[in-house]
């Protein structure tokens, strides 16, 4: 099974939404837009693979922006994992 992370497009089953991952953090996941919001890493399926590039930009262009949780993700995010 491939993890999802920063960048990734999941389907959220409760809403049947699409969302941009910001962040997960054991079994949260925060997506990318407003409200800012977490929910249950289980109640979502990966849809599309960000390469590292797109993560990378992602990234830039949320901090750039200070949405609150991307932000602090990546302030707090580690160079190498």
């Amino acid at each position: 099974m491939t993890a999802i992370d920063t960048g990734d497009t999941v389907y959220h089953t409760p809403t049947g939404e699409k969302w941009i991952v910001a962040y997960v953090r054991g079994d949260r996941l925060a997506w990318c837009g407003w409200p800012e919001g977490e929910a249950a890493l289980s109640d979502c399926t990966l849809i599309t693979k960000a390469t590292p590039d797109e993560r990378d930009e992602l990234l830039r262009r949320r901090l750039q922006a200070l949405a609150p949780a991307c932000g602090r993700y990546v302030r707090n995010r580690p160079t190498k994992e």
